[in-house]
């Protein structure tokens, strides 16, 4: 992973809070301290919250030499002058105009790319629901056959006939609410806070949302999930629209080119290393999901551009070139990576890593 651009802010009142705020939630950027001689400032509940070192005393100049930015939002004299002064400092001062430029900046691209995963999320959502119409039409088909019967059984006055009519009713009305309940978590906002997420479980619910349309695709899925997983921190939901956004383009590869059938999801704990681990007890662990097809393969040139925002081998229209992008930006969000192996005529293989909760994982034990 690349190593994180580091930050230091001076100032914790609103304009140096709504910055922390941001840069905290902005991926490959890390905060080393935010400064303020008001203990009570508003930048320092979060800062604390978040695992952020606060001070109200001017920054150490060997703590502000780790930094590669320096934001001033406060003007204060107290914290900057300092600065100002000391001549060895590596990392460049921005205050004034700058840091509110940066900050504009900063909020236009934020909001930019709320917009950019909004209109990913609707795509696919588009994709789901499509296929759910067909398999929703199934139950509905069972329900209006069966009460068909059952009124036909009525009139011969067939009591078991009827129950039984009844009975496939009610499988059939079930089977539709456990549908209708997965699409619906599925559509809900990701949760703001990330919880103890058992990925195997995430694989199945993406799983049992999408065989159907697969299935009629002549499409087989195939799954090898480990029996035991330490958990990830992170919102399902967003586990899920990662799962989907890969399983969708292996679908969408395969049928485009008429070349596969088989797309395959497995689970594993693997080491820092390549190695999948034996002792679950050892630290640096992480939580692999690895999907693969053996479909057309991507072409060696597209590769190297596969994650980019708007980059797509596939025709413009309905594909907004954004599904992978969010992918990479959810797993890296998360701490993890997600890379992708192949060769054309020999398919793909997209391979996803979050770390173990392992905090949270002993404290159950």
């Amino acid at each position: 992973m690349a190593k994180p651009i580091t930050v230091a802010i001076l100032g914790a009142g609103p304009e140096g809070t709504e910055f922390l705020a941001m840069l905290l939630n902005v991926p490959g950027i890390e905060v080393l301290v935010i400064a303020d001689r008001d203990p009570s400032s508003l930048g320092f509940e979060i800062a604390e919250a978040a695992g952020v070192m606060t001070t109200t005393a001017p920054v150490r100049p060997s703590l502000l030499s780790r930094a590669d930015v320096i934001l001033d939002t406060s003007g204060d004299t107290a914290l900057v002058g300092p600065i100002q002064r000391n001549r060895t400092l590596r990392p460049k001062l921005i205050g004034g105009a700058a840091s509110r430029l940066a900050q504009r900046l900063l909020i236009q691209h934020r909001r930019g790319q709320v917009r950019m995963l909004q209109a990913e999320r609707m795509t696919v959502m588009g994709n789901l629901l499509a296929s759910a119409a067909h398999e929703l039409n199934n139950p509905l088909l069972v329900v209006t056959g069966y009460s068909a019967l059952a009124s036909a059984h009525l009139e011969s006055g067939s009591i078991e006939d009827v129950r039984d009519d009844v009975t496939r009713m009610g499988e059939a009305v079930e089977r539709l609410r456990a549908l209708t309940a997965r699409f619906l978590k599925f559509g809900r906002p990701a949760a703001r806070t990330d919880v103890p997420c058992d990925v195997n479980a995430c694989v199945r619910d993406v799983m049992h949302m999408m065989e159907y349309d697969l299935r009629r695709l002549d499409i087989r899925l195939v799954t090898s999930l480990a029996p035991t997983l330490p958990p990830v921190l992170a919102a399902p939901q967003a586990l899920q629209e990662v799962l989907v956004n890969l399983v969708t383009n292996a679908r969408e590869a395969i049928t485009a080119s008429r070349q596969g059938y088989v797309i395959t999801c497995a689970t594993a704990v693997v080491s820092d290393g390549d190695g999948v681990l034996v002792d679950t007890d050892d630290a640096g662990r992480y939580v692999q999901i690895v999907v693969r097809d053996d479909g057309p393969g991507i072409a060696p040139v597209h590769l190297p551009h596969i994650f980019e925002p708007f980059y797509t081998t596939k025709s413009p229209n309905p594909n907004t070139g954004m599904g992978l992008a969010v992918c990479y930006g959810t797993v890296t969000a998360l701490g993890g990576t997600i890379t992708c192996e192949s060769k054309l005529g020999q398919g793909a293989l997209f391979t996803v890593r979050v770390p173990a909760a392992i905090e949270e994982l002993n404290g159950r034990e």
